[in-house]
């Protein structure tokens, strides 16, 4: 089985890479435009993915000047960029807080899964979307189910190529 899970894991990164490149170099000069200016750079996970938070804060490599966002908005300004990072781009939360961003006119990149034929949803409302592409399990069970659901997974991964390019940019200024 973990070598099943190893292999879809594998296809689902190479996935990433050559699908999200583009969208990765977009965040990236998104929450730039934050680091360059007055502004500063603010994450928020909902759920299991405040992993990509914790990683982003706390982990061996900080994003440097990141700062956690909470449900309170007052002190961000039009030069802050946000990025949030859900399960799912129909999560209800997400959506809500997104809503609220687009009121106090702050751009935002979500990082999230794709769902699809959704409406309304993260995609269509930020201003960078990385897709993790997971939006079910990646191996079948054997009721027909499916199981080994990696979100947190691909977020970090797209996570690390949003950082890497934002540490060249950053650099480079």
């Amino acid at each position: 089985m973990l070598k099943m899970f190893t292999t879809q894991l594998t296809g689902l990164f190479g996935r990433l890479q050559s699908k999200e490149e583009m969208e990765i170099e977009n965040a990236a000069r998104l929450l730039a435009q934050a680091s360059v200016g007055d502004g500063s750079i603010y994450i928020k996970g909902f759920g299991e993915m405040a992993g990509v938070t914790a990683e982003a804060i706390q982990g061996e490599e900080p994003l440097e000047g990141v700062r956690e966002l909470q449900d309170d908005l007052s002190g961000l300004t039009i030069a802050d960029r946000v990025l949030l990072v859900s399960r799912r781009t129909t999560d209800p939360q997400a959506l809500a807080f997104a809503d609220k961003l687009i009121e106090a006119d702050i751009s935002f990149a979500v990082i999230a899964g794709k769902v699809k034929d959704a409406e309304g949803d993260l995609e269509v409302k930020a201003d960078s979307f990385l897709n993790t592409q997971t939006v079910r399990g990646m191996l079948p069970g054997e009721t027909g189910g499916r199981f080994g659901f990696p979100s947190l997974m691909a977020a970090l991964y797209l996570y690390h190529g949003v950082k890497f390019v934002l540490d060249e940019i950053l650099e480079d200024y």
